[in-house]
């Protein structure tokens, strides 16, 4: 554990479970104050339940940061500009963006209604954007701050002759649209200093994954390259994200496995 974030404010969508709640006590063991955002607290019994944000809270304790849970539904704007703005009420900044939370439904090809597909660009790209813009005009004010949208490899590979992954059409296509925001707004505030990039995780063995693409899970196992959602597992590559402003690495889609291999020299 470091200190490396001391005295950066960061929001955190999606942090009550998988690679959010990694990434939120990965910010946390830097330093860094964390709003772990998801839809419910998820006490049981007075005590916290697994995947929650109260878990989160839990499991934060003892970290030279801290984690403080906040109820928001990213389909509803005023929920995302009220944590925003209580963030910065109660702790005065906000230097870190990480717009983790997603869904990754299947669905054959011809059978996406209307429904179904307005609901996956509302949680996969609306609710980005709106917590970008959110958060943009304080970071502005501040002279900087760091972006960091989760994505997927997904987005630029076909998933034909993976079994499993030919009905991903709304993930593929939701993830390949993230990507080209973050590079219309790196550009667009960069002379802002802030950094805005995009991170894909690769396979990470969550929960939700297993439950909704078992196939996809055995098949990362067997070939040895899934890892587990902790802080160390998937947190180092993003931490280092978090830390970026417009003078350094911006406008890049960046992959966790190649972290420190490729890149960040490749990516400067």
């Amino acid at each position: 554990m470091g200190a490396g974030l001391k005295g950066h404010v960061a929001i955190v969508t999606g942090a009550s479970a998988g690679t959010g709640r990694g990434y939120a006590l990965a910010l946390a063991a830097e330093g860094a104050t964390v709003v772990a955002c998801a839809r419910t607290l998820g006490k049981v019994g007075g005590q916290p339940a697994r995947n929650t944000l109260a878990e989160v809270v839990k499991a934060a304790e003892g970290l030279p940061g801290r984690v403080y849970a906040q109820v928001c539904d990213l389909q509803v704007e005023a929920d995302i500009n009220r944590v925003t703005e209580e963030a910065v009420a109660n702790f005065g900044r906000i230097d870190i963006l990480v717009n983790n939370a997603g869904i990754y439904p299947h669905f054959p090809t011809l059978d996406i209604s209307v429904a179904e597909w307005d609901m996956n660009f509302g949680v996969n790209v609306r609710a980005p954007y709106l917590m970008s813009r959110a958060v943009a005009p304080h970071m502005i004010r501040q002279g900087g701050g760091s972006i960091v949208n989760i994505t997927s490899l997904s987005a630029i590979f076909t998933n034909k002759g993976h079994p499993g992954h030919e009905d991903l059409l709304m993930y593929c296509v939701t993830k390949a649209a993230l990507n080209r925001m973050t590079t219309f707004l790196a550009e667009d505030w960069k002379a802002h200093g802030i950094a805005v990039n995009s991170l894909s995780p690769g396979f990470v063995e969550t929960d939700t994954f297993a439950g909704i693409d078992p196939v996809a899970v055995a098949n990362a196992k067997a070939g040895g390259f899934i890892k587990p959602p902790t802080p160390d597992a998937v947190g180092p590559a993003l931490v280092y994200l978090a830390g970026q402003r417009a003078d350094g690495i911006t406008g890049q889609t960046l992959h966790t496995d190649e972290y420190r291999k490729s890149w960040p020299a490749a990516a400067t």
